[in-house]
């Protein structure tokens, strides 16, 4: 009976590998995503906006970068994003099962 459970939880956890090895999330799914939870939309990757209401909209541009995709089954990304008044947006992700997810979301004023 111990044996078959033991079985059953090692073929569970070498497939939840395979599928989290063949959904990792790729860049252009992150800028979708700050799109959808942050308002910020990437289209030049350098320079973005963001819609601080329905009315407003700030340029911001992308002072820093950090995209890590060596792990196996998950990647990082963290971008800080400064606007005009020297404002800014520090924002780290972790991308898992085809998803990202916010680690750090920082907004750091002068």
């Amino acid at each position: 009976m111990r044996k078959g459970i033991l079985r059953v939880f090692v073929s569970c956890l070498i497939f939840l590998a395979i599928y989290m090895v063949t959904h990792r999330p790729s860049e252009e799914q992150f800028y979708t995503w700050i799109q959808e939870k942050y308002k910020i939309d990437c289209k030049e990757k350098l320079s973005c906006t963001k819609k601080a209401d329905e009315k407003s909209v700030h340029t911001l541009i992308e002072t820093g970068s950090n995209i890590k995709n060596e792990y196996l089954l998950f990647n990082t990304i963290g971008k800080v994003y400064e606007d005009k008044n020297g404002d800014k947006t520090v924002i780290k992700a972790i991308g898992v099962c085809g998803k990202y997810f916010a680690i750090i979301n920082d907004g750091i004023s002068k």
